[in-house]
């Protein structure tokens, strides 16, 4: 079996480690936006445990 061994130029090493950190970031701030909406939903439910769901007037 014959393997093919390529070798990338450095400017396509610098496209793909570019390519990576970008895909690492978006997934991160993906990520948090979801833990972020999950934690105001646990805080929300033990406010409206707290105040029975009511909510002042103003």
């Amino acid at each position: 079996m014959n393997i093919v061994k390529r070798t990338l130029k450095p400017a396509q090493m610098i496209l793909m480690y570019a390519a990576l950190i970008a895909f690492v970031v978006i997934a991160l701030i993906v990520v948090s936006s979801f833990m972020q909406e999950k934690v105001q939903g646990i805080y929300k439910q033990a406010g409206d445990g707290i105040g029975g769901g009511e909510q002042l007037d103003r």
